[in-house]
């Protein structure tokens, strides 16, 4: 029987009013709930690439989304979603009804998500930290390739970092200013980024005494990403292997096109010759996951896999104890929308 959870939001998508169900999943006082934005509590309803409420209030038309896919750690729970516009003492709002199959799971995956609400918003904090820095940072680097602009390994790694520093500070003003859905994609070579990324990671390898090598295959599609994401995504794995190998390690870094469960992949693998790990488990299962992020362990790895989902993809972690890890991820071509 479908748990039904319901309420109303005023024009800043603010929580107006709920029902019961809401309250006990929220585990919170009714003044504390008053005023949160509905996304801080649960995942945000989306239409494409828009938010579905204010979409509504934009409009001032209803808005059915049956079965809905809600994301969440264990994968996405389903549920009939109903959006309609409503006056309230204020101005213009709107009602907000969910039908959830599967109330116990749901429930608990709901409530992973609100944690991660909570995480979203000491992000938003450390962002707005990370500028002053970063502009700091720019201006040495700047310095720098004046200062020595006739040393070509210097301006070539030094135009890397004034590449990505550019690109961090627009993902910031991104991230402060919109949801996360409006990021924008555009096709890109994914044998390009990976050249790319094993120059950016080859002093660190260096340092660490790990081989880094690469294995392209020709005429890989071109797929569409948010170049910023996917370039985090495939840095995460890049970094753990590179943490968890002794000297002498190496990690063979691959892409492949290649059949996969959602028709045909562009596939990039990571792959090391270290001890393995021995307690992740393959699938990323829930309750492990969950404590993983609690307890501040395999963060890192939890947002590769939520980057992977929003891109539509998924990844795979194939290791064991004295066997090295391989970590895969793969994108389906053609169907980059989650």
């Amino acid at each position: 029987m479908p748990t039904f959870f319901e309420f109303t939001v005023d024009a800043d998508l603010k929580l107006n009013g709920w029902n019961a169900p809401l309250a006990e999943l929220a585990r919170r006082e009714a003044l504390e709930l008053s005023g949160l934005a509905y996304y801080e509590l649960l995942p945000r309803i989306c239409r494409g690439r828009h938010d579905a409420v204010a979409l509504v209030l934009e409009t001032g038309s209803p808005l059915n989304l049956p079965g809905y896919r809600f994301p969440c750690f264990s994968g996405g729970v389903k549920g009939d979603v109903g959006i309609a516009p409503v006056s309230l003492p204020g101005g213009a709002g709107a009602r907000v009804t969910i039908a959830l199959q599967g109330c116990c799971e749901a429930l608990g995956s709901l409530r992973q998500s609100r944690h991660l609400a909570d995480l979203g918003k000491t992000a938003s904090m450390l962002s707005h930290g990370v500028r002053n820095p970063l502009n700091a940072i720019k201006g040495a680097v700047i310095y720098l390739k004046n200062r020595y602009g006739n040393d070509a390994n210097l301006l070539e790694f030094t135009g890397i970092m004034e590449e990505e520093i550019d690109r961090l500070d627009r993902f910031i003003s991104s991230f402060l200013s919109a949801s996360a859905v409006s990021f924008g994609r555009e096709r890109n070579d994914l044998n390009a980024l990976l050249r790319k990324l094993k120059q950016f990671v080859t002093l660190q390898a260096q340092a660490a005494d790990v081989a880094l090598s690469l294995d392209l295959a020709e005429s890989l599609p071109t797929i569409e990403i948010n170049i910023f994401q996917v370039e985090h995504a495939i840095l995460n794995v890049l970094n753990n292997a590179i943490h968890a190998l002794p000297k002498g390690g190496h990690i063979r870094v691959a892409s492949r096109y290649e059949s996969c469960p959602a028709g045909r992949c562009v596939v990039v693998s990571v792959q090391d010759d270290g001890p393995g790990i021995s307690d992740v488990a393959e699938d990323f299962a829930l309750p492990r996951l969950a404590s993983a992020v609690t307890e501040g362990r395999g963060f890192g790895l939890f947002l590769v896999r939520e980057i992977m989902q929003q891109h539509g993809g998924f990844m795979e972690i194939r290791t064991g104890r004295g066997q090295g890890t391989t970590a895969r991820l793969l994108f389906p071509v053609g169907g980059s929308d989650a």
